[in-house]
């Protein structure tokens, strides 16, 4: 019987392994999905409608925010940007209950990294509503992303802040 010391070692290895690598572990050398994202289809602040179908045949990311959720949101999204190069995401809000248009809300957003001088980013995403698809996925946390591959299949999910961008490459990479 090993040391309960050694144990404990290949348990937190095992755990961080899972924890690093959502939804990638599979038989055959094939990433495991976590199924199909669910439908979608809404007008963004763009005045672009955008879907699940629309959307086929490129990855993306979607980030399920709140016109509300400001700080720890607008900083995962500047995240994205600052550090997914040329990566393809939709911002969705859950709350079907608020006066803040999008447009405001992209404003808020952009506005997060400005300094005294008004200057900052201006963040290429459309904003729009998300919230079928994030009461299908039970999303409960502000801000949760979802990385989808080109055929639609949902790769991983991270809920919260952006504490590794290490962590947020490798999500990236599995659909990228």
């Amino acid at each position: 019987m090993p040391d309960m010391s050694v144990r404990s070692i290949l348990i937190s290895i095992l755990f961080s392994a899972v924890l690093l690598f959502p939804g990638c572990i599979g038989g055959d050398g094939e990433i495991e999905t976590m199924g199909e994202m669910p439908d979608f289809d809404a007008v963004a602040d763009d005045g672009e409608r955008y879907s699940k179908s629309s959307m086929m045949g490129q990855s993306y990311i979607v980030l399920f925010s709140a016109e509300w959720c400001n700080a720890p949101c607008h900083n995962v999204m500047h995240k994205l940007y600052n550090n997914l190069d040329g990566a393809t995401v939709l911002v969705m809000s859950t709350d079907p209950n608020t006066d803040i248009t999008l447009n405001e809300w992209h404003e808020d957003a952009d506005d997060y990294d400005d300094d005294d001088n008004g200057t900052g980013v201006d963040l290429p995403y459309p904003f729009m509503k998300g919230v079928e698809a994030s009461v299908e996925l039970e999303i409960d946390a502000r801000p949760t992303l979802i990385f989808v591959n080109s055929d639609g299949h949902m790769m991983a999910k991270h809920a919260g802040a952006i504490n590794s961008i290490d962590d947020l490459e490798a999500m990236y990479e599995l659909i990228a």
